[in-house]
């Protein structure tokens, strides 16, 4: 009947090049030196991924990857980590190592969780654009935009030019898109985040609280 019918063994990450858009977040940003990713999916960057051999099928594993605004991940450790050591280097001087634990934990912890956001792969669908069998395509839409089938709960991310799982936005701060795949990984990272906030206002108020006690001679 002419009805483009996907094939769930044409499972590819090889998605079409569309140029970015200018109203797109991600229009300006250039891609990574070359060397520093093996090849592209849309518009995100793979850096490390592994090949997995099941039942004589030979599957890519993406284990580290850049996202499509890349950069702003770089950028927010710079942001965090800097504010953050700039202000409380002035105040932990005046408190226990205990602080200085604690606040080595938060910000090593924060900054790891919105690394794992930036470089885990956010849960992206292999393309399939074969044929399927016919009870399955009723499951399925076609997306114009990926060339690929999508099942429910898969949607394209016009900034990374990609389908991906259960998505929830694209992060300009973290560099990628949000969804399925790295979802933890974000809910930690703003979780720690307003800890440190909180915790950075805290060391300020009990160092302030701590001068402001003792006794002038």
């Amino acid at each position: 009947d002419g009805t483009k019918r996907p094939e769930d063994d044409d499972l590819e990450y090889n998605y079409p090049e569309i140029e970015a858009r200018p109203h797109t977040l991600t229009y300006m940003v250039p891609a990574p030196p070359r060397c520093c990713y093996k090849f592209k999916v849309g518009r995100m960057y793979v850096v490390s991924s592994k090949k997995i051999i099941t039942d004589g099928d030979t599957k890519i594993k993406i284990l580290c990857m850049l996202g499509a605004c890349w950069p702003m991940t770089f950028v927010t450790m710079a942001i965090i980590g800097g504010l953050s050591i700039f202000v409380l280097s002035g105040f932990l001087p005046k408190l226990g190592l205990v602080w200085t634990l604690g606040a080595f934990v938060l910000l090593g912890s924060n900054l790891a969780a919105l690394a794992l956001t930036g470089t885990t792969d956010p849960g992206i669908v292999r393309r399939k654009n074969g044929d399927l069998e016919l009870q399955d395509v009723k499951a399925r839409r076609w997306s114009a935009s990926g060339q690929t089938w999508v099942r429910k709960g898969e949607s394209f991310c016009e900034e990374s030019q990609v389908v991906v799982e259960d998505m929830d936005h694209f992060c300009p701060w973290t560099g990628t898109v949000i969804a399925g795949g790295n979802m933890i990984y974000f809910q930690v990272f703003i979780a720690s985040l307003c800890t440190l906030l909180g915790f950075v206002a805290l060391t300020c108020f009990v160092a302030v609280s701590n001068e402001t006690r003792r006794p002038y001679h």
